[in-house]
Parts: C-alpha cells; sequence; structure tokens
C-alpha cells in the first residue's frame, strides 16, 4: 500500500468526481482510477458506491477514512521530525527530476550551479512525470526538474510552486548507424519503418505523437517497442531495433560519435522546454541561493544551439528565466 493512495482516497472522498479528484491530485484520470482500484484491492473491499453520481464512500470506505486521516497526519510529522534531525549540521538539496533530465542534464547543470555557489551536498532521485508532480506537490522535494510544453497540462498553483525556465530542448527522430556511419532505418523509404515508441500517456509520448502528427508520419512507422523511459528507447535504438523520438540532450555523445543518426526535419520536432519548479512554502537560505542563482544567471553553458537543420548537431540552448 502506497501513502499517495491515502491521499488520493481522500480527494475522491471530497470531490466524488473522479476527474475533478485526478486534477486536484495532478494525475491522469487513468492513473487517479487504477491507483483508486489497487487501494481497494489492498483493503479487500469496495471503498467507493459507483452506482450513483458523485460517487460516495461504501460502509467500509466511511470505516476507513479516519484511519486514513490519521494515518497520513502522522506520517506528515514524523517525516518532519526526520528531518529536522537529518539536517543538523547539513544542507541536503532534494530534486525530483525526469529520468532523462537526471541522467542527461542534471550532472551538467549541477556543475554550473556549484561554479557560482561553491560546493552543495544534493540528491536526485529519478521519476516520471507524474512521480515528479507528485513529489513536489506532497513536500518529498525541494525542486523538480521537468520538461514542459504548452500542449501538455502542468502544475497549475504557480503561486505555490513558481517555475524557471532553465533550458530548451528538442526532441528529435534518430537511427542507429551502419557501417558507413548512415542511418539503417529512414522516415522516407518505401517500407514501413519500426518505430520504438513511449507509453502513449507519458510526457515524451505526448511529445512523440506530436512530432508523428506534424510530420504526417502515423502510415509510416510501425510501432514494434514501447517504453516510457527514453534511456530504455535510446538503447533499443542503438541495437538497432528502429528509430526512436528522444532529447537531443539525452543523445548528445551519439550524434557526435555517429552510433546515431538524426533523420526527423526540424519542421516536426517539438521544442520542449526545461523548467526548474519549487514549492513556495519551502524555505531554507540554501535553496534560495540557488533559485536567485538560476533566475539571474541563465544557464549560459547549456549546449549551444546550432543549425537546427544540420545531422547530428545537439539543439540543448540557454533560455532567459520566466516566472
Amino acid at each position: 500500500m502506497e501513502v499517495d493512495w491515502l491521499e488520493d482516497f481522500l480527494a475522491l472522498a471530497s470531490a466524488g468526481v473522479f476527474s475533478r479528484a485526478a486534477e486536484a491530485r495532478n494525475i491522469s484520470p487513468a492513473a487517479f482510477t487504477r491507483r483508486i482500484k489497487n487501494l481497494e484491492h489492498w483493503a479487500g473491499a469496495p471503498l467507493f458506491n459507483r452506482n450513483v453520481h458523485p460517487v460516495e464512500l461504501t460502509e467500509a470506505g466511511r470505516a476507513f477514512r479516519p484511519t486514513a486521516i490519521e494515518t497520513i497526519n502522522a506520517l506528515k510529522m514524523c517525516r518532519h521530525d526526520l528531518r529536522d534531525l537529518s539536517r543538523q549540521g547539513t544542507e541536503v538539496v532534494n530534486f525530483i527530476a525526469l529520468h532523462t533530465l537526471a541522467i542527461s542534464f542534471f550532472p551538467g547543470w549541477l556543475t554550473r550551479i556549484t561554479e557560482r555557489l561553491g560546493p552543495l551536498k544534493t540528491r536526485v532521485v529519478a521519476e516520471n512525470y507524474s512521480g515528479c508532480a507528485e513529489a513536489i506537490l506532497s513536500g518529498s522535494a525541494d525542486f523538480m526538474l521537468c520538461y514542459a510544453h504548452a500542449s501538455v497540462r502542468t502544475i497549475a498553483d504557480a503561486n505555490r510552486h513558481p517555475s524557471i525556465t532553465v533550458a530548451q530542448d528538442r526532441l528529435i527522430a534518430v537511427s542507429a548507424a551502419d557501417a558507413h556511419g548512415e542511418a539503417r532505418h529512414r522516415l522516407d523509404g518505401a517500407r514501413q519503418t519500426p518505430f520504438l515508441c513511449y507509453s502513449p500517456d507519458s510526457f515524451l509520448g505526448q511529445m512523440s505523437d506530436l512530432a508523428v502528427r506534424r510530420g504526417d508520419l502515423r502510415d509510416r512507422l510501425s510501432p514494434v517497442y514501447e517504453n516510457s523511459v527514453a534511456e530504455a528507447l535510446k538503447a533499443a535504438c542503438l541495437e538497432g531495433h528502429g528509430i526512436a523520438f528522444l532529447p537531443a540532450v539525452a543523445v548528445q555523445k551519439e550524434l557526435k560519435a555517429r552510433t546515431l543518426v538524426k533523420i526527423s526535419q526540424p519542421a516536426f520536432e517539438p521544442q520542449i522546454t526545461v523548467k526548474l519548479y519549487r514549492s513556495a512554502e519551502r524555505a531554507r537560505p540554501v535553496l534560495e541561493r540557488i533559485w536567485q542563482s538560476c533566475r539571474t544567471q541563465p544557464d549560459q553553458h547549456a549546449p549551444g544551439a546550432a543549425d537546427p537543420n544540420a545531422s547530428g548537431q545537439h539543439y540543448m540552448r540557454n533560455t532567459k528565466t520566466e516566472l
């Protein structure tokens, strides 16, 4: 049983509507529904009467509600006490980041931050998009590094969770290279191209779908493998199993080494923003130093955005900060 399921239970008990409760929890309705079902499976009894609208608590749900509230409150108090103990004599900064950013962006970005501020003690946890949002909303992370795009709903409360744009990336289609350094798979061939795709409800899944629609590529692609983690798709792509849409920051080394070849056109490559979020309710001197540094000194050393039409270039670039 996960603590988040208890938060979901209380949100649905309050809202009475799955879609409204899912929005309040900042996750997709499908994911929210799965978690409620998981909780009911753990409890061994239905907690909601779905035959009425809005849904109501069953007898078991009414009995369970006080326990859920007490458990959440006790855990929050315990976490607060433990954090106070762990912070005695140290200032660990907790980051939550998308897998791709945690692996390909965070280390270099942290280097540039410490060059300005001096040594920092940090902890970074890699998660999917929903996991990142849950962490920053629940207060279990100081900062969140995530991709953003205008077509995908993000954290709505800018007052409680302000954000800074720290870089721009692009989603590009790549293929493994053959013995001559040319793309093993292409998008303009007569036959369908094997396609390594993300799970459709993931952020990068929605972005790659946007690229497919922009390029009118649907009929040219044949899905052969699905994984929600970009690094997993990159590994499959390097093995030659098909083409994948990957963040440019994640394939810089491979493009330079010509083990991967860019095959997409700039016209259908979505530009995605790298944003740093924080909780306004978490205030420590070290957090303010990092935040102000990012606001006043954008990431000048993010990989340069050369000509996006050139195959094998990387596209990460700095941008001005914004709230």
